[in-house]
């Protein structure tokens, strides 16, 4: 049995999913398993392509169905196909280093009861991709594990602790790796499937929380979240961009998951972008599981505000601020309202990213490194980071978050 599943499901995305089998099959590595899922509408493209790695007994290629797969669908379908110890998600134009492997084996020699692996990841923009922001890499000189409590993993997924645009809590199957013992109860106790809502990375991130009872967390970058010309991250700030995508999504899902019984009194809909349809997931979840929370509602207004200020459009920010003002105006007598207070902060034209040292870390600028996909950036990083046949993995050297002691215990429903 492979010690890593690497499950790449794609859609109408040939030239980059290409790009990413090449460099993910380029590893000499034997005990790493790779599952492709195609789920485009022209079978034949990347069936020719496949031909030339049918031998290689690391592959396995899921073709498209008779009809197509919602995207839920086709993530459920590609991890069920694997067969690894641990399994990691990425999308058509990302990369994960198949030395992850290797890490894992260090892991489970020194700390056997490990049940969810996360690293930093770096995001890249793939040439033509002109609609996403500028964006840098930070490279942090130290690499330390850092142990995670479940109690303030819980907190931050949760109860929006520190949340951002989202909550900051990882651990999703998505650019971390989640072992076999840890998806299988979850697909155990929810009805079944590994991934049930629409949206697949958070649906795996909130279950992992509940599920996982020891999560390790190492700095140093193990993938890159790529961000192609067609992409719905490219549109993550635009609204025209987002809107018409999750229109395209939801007939897809064939229905609207925003109408779902858990969100009822709570009026925040996918539609309204990122922050609300996480919330949208996190509902769903909460009520699937039988698990009631209170105390986020002021944190997850704060980070609405966070969002809306990430708008660079005047117009934009002045429209999505006005649906989610309008929201919280109406939700439980607009008693969250006053946490809401977005600022617009307009940058000058032309501004790029920052590229140096500061603060002990080094920025890299993705547009101007040479780099023309998600390895060749990685293969940059990593040049800098220590080797990864280098690393030693010592349980009396694991940190954790400073705030993590004060942090009060959360109870976490298990099922009947």
């Amino acid at each position: 049995m492979a010690k890593l599943s690497i499950c790449v499901p794609s859609r109408n995305r040939q030239i980059w999913f290409q790009e990413t089998i090449r460099a993910l099959l380029d590893s000499p590595r034997d005990d790493v398993e790779f599952v492709f899922a195609d789920n485009s509408d022209d079978a034949s493209i990347m069936a020719d392509f496949m031909r030339a790695h049918a031998g290689d007994p690391r592959v396995v290629f899921l073709h498209p169905g008779p009809s197509v797969y919602s995207m839920v669908d086709n993530w459920e379908r590609t991890v069920a196909a694997s067969s690894g110890d641990w399994v990691t998600v990425i999308g058509d134009d990302d990369y994960v280093d198949p030395e992850l492997a290797s890490v894992l084996r260090k892991v489970e020699l020194m700390l056997p009861d490990v049940e969810a692996f996360g690293w930093t990841y770096a995001s890249f923009t793939w040439p033509g991709s002109e609609r996403a922001p500028e964006t840098n890499i930070a490279l942090d000189l130290t690499h330390h594990f850092i142990e995670l409590p479940k109690d303030w993993l819980t907190r931050r997924a949760y109860l929006w602790v520190d949340a951002t645009t989202t909550p900051t809590h990882g651990f999703s199957i998505y650019h971390s790796a989640l072992s076999r013992r840890l998806i299988e109860r979850i697909r155990r106790r929810f009805n079944g499937r590994y991934f049930e809502h629409p949206t697949v990375d958070f649906d795996s991130s909130f279950k992992a929380v509940l599920e996982g009872n020891r999560f390790l967390m190492w700095q140093r970058p193990l993938s890159v979240h790529g961000v192609c010309p067609a992409s719905m991250s490219a549109d993550v700030y635009n609204i025209g961009g987002f809107q018409s995508k999750n229109a395209t999504f939801m007939e897809e899902v064939g229905r609207n998951i925003s109408n779902d019984p858990a969100m009822e009194g709570v009026p925040f809909f996918c539609d309204m972008g990122v922050t609300a349809s996480v919330l949208v997931t996190q509902q769903w979840i909460k009520q699937s599981a039988g698990f009631e929370i209170d105390g986020w509602q002021e944190n997850f207004a704060r980070a609405c505000a966070y969002y809306c200020s990430r708008f660079r459009k005047r117009e934009d920010f002045d429209t999505i601020t006005e649906l989610y003002r309008s929201s919280f105006a109406r939700w439980d007598g607009g008693r969250y309202g006053h946490a809401f207070r977005p600022v617009y902060r307009e940058l000058p034209t032309h501004v790029g990213a920052f590229s140096g040292i500061r603060d002990g870390k080094i920025y890299l600028n993705n547009r101007n490194t040479g780099a023309g996909t998600p390895r060749e950036i990685y293969e940059i990083m990593s040049a800098i980071a220590p080797p990864i046949d280098d690393i030693v993995i010592d349980p009396t050297m694991l940190r954790r978050p400073a705030d993590a002691a004060a942090a009060p215990p959360v109870a976490v429903p298990v099922p009947a």
